[in-house]
């Protein structure tokens, strides 16, 4: 779950909603069954998409104001299309264009099957390769890479922090390396940040959409988290001001829209920060390129993010066919509409050109190592 701000959760938090969506499907679907798809129930879903977006997607009216053509227009060809829909496949490419035309993520389509395969593969030899990683790259520099701040990686975090705590205090100049980190959830991040601020956090909070389904999602969402209880903990008082508000309204968790949060300092903390950024880092990656850059030693480098934080806390709501599953916002950010972020990502303070090759790539990383010690690029 995102804490402090409770903004964008991982998807795994969003897999309880899936979760008897996913099993009754794979005991009713059989995998010859799955393939085929009549045009009705493609239909069906489509139009259940379309009602379901537009009664409970906390970025549903802003996007019908800004838009609204644009959505219609798409809704009429895929309703069109669905006349000649015979598989499963044809089926959910026609919806995912259709619910991108709201915008281009923290919504989408996805089959039942994948979510539940997801949720059970095994990491391939063991290995995660979204688990963070340490280097030290030189005397004075030190790297973390953050491939992921989804909610199970929080523990390898806290790990992670607590075995090279030495190395953190003894090192200058550190290099953070989150490209193409997708997000996830703010608590996985939330080490990191007595060592990079310089005081108190001020950050945008989030409010919540009322609906009878939202309130059902984020009462479900927690069975799937990675730390159930700490979820529970944070989405408390989000569905106890939801029951308490009107339906169709917003609601915070609290009264301010601006919130100021004490962090606890290191005493020894680096002298100079560079967080690598890509138009990959999306989402809680986001959140942390916002919290990060308010020390006074961080600097942003790289290209602009991917631009996907406004509209979030992502659910999901299972459609018609039983073959899918709709994936949706349930808030909205407190910056709306004067700092937006969505469809433009956060430009870093240094830019660098998008590397052509992986050589080029991991060589980004040597490059702000020399930034960073000699002030040369």
């Amino acid at each position: 779950m995102r804490s402090p701000n409770l903004l964008a959760p991982a998807a795994s938090l969003a897999a309880a909603l899936a979760a008897a969506t996913v099993m009754a499907a794979v005991s009713v679907c059989t995998p010859a069954a799955a393939q085929s798809l009549a045009p009705a129930q493609c239909l069906a879903d489509l139009e259940d998409a379309a009602a379901f977006l537009e009664a409970n997607d906390a970025g549903a009216a802003d996007a019908l104001a800004d838009h609204g053509a644009a959505i219609r227009a798409a809704f009429d060809k895929a309703r069109a299309a669905t006349a000649a829909v015979r598989e499963e496949a044809e089926c959910i490419a026609l919806l995912k264009t259709y619910v991108h035309a709201w915008r281009p993520d923290h919504i989408g389509v996805r089959p039942v099957q994948d979510v539940g395969a997801a949720a059970a593969k095994p990491a391939a030899g063991g290995a995660d390769p979204r688990a963070p990683r340490f280097e030290v790259l030189g005397k004075d520099t030190l790297l973390l890479v953050l491939p992921s701040f989804n909610d199970t990686q929080a523990a390898a975090v806290r790990k992670l922090v607590a075995d090279h705590r030495a190395e953190l205090v003894s090192h200058r100049n550190w290099v953070i390396d989150v490209r193409g980190n997708g997000g996830g959830a703010d608590g996985t991040y939330a080490p990191l940040l007595g060592w990079l601020l310089d005081g108190d956090l001020r950050y945008y909070r989030a409010e919540f959409f009322v609906t009878p389904a939202n309130i059902q999602a984020q009462e479900a969402v927690c069975q799937g988290s990675g730390d159930p209880q700490a979820c529970q903990r944070q989405l408390a008082p989000v569905i106890a001001s939801m029951r308490a508000a009107p339906n169709g309204s917003f609601v915070l968790p609290g009264t301010e829209r601006i919130a100021t949060k004490a962090i606890a300092l290191e005493p020894q903390r680096p002298a100079r920060v560079a967080v690598l950024t890509d138009g990959e880092c999306g989402s809680s990656c986001e959140e942390f390129v916002l919290q990060a850059r308010t020390g006074f030693r961080v600097k942003i480098v790289g290209r602009p993010t991917a631009g996907v934080l406004d509209v979030a806390n992502v659910r999901r709501h299972p459609l018609p066919s039983g073959r899918f599953l709709l994936s949706y916002g349930t808030s909205r950010t407190t910056r709306l509409p004067a700092m937006r972020i969505d469809g433009v990502g956060i430009a870093p303070d240094v830019l660098l050109p998008a590397p052509p090759d992986a050589a080029a790539r991991a060589a980004e990383v040597t490059q702000v190592q020399r930034w960073l010690e000699t002030g040369r690029m």
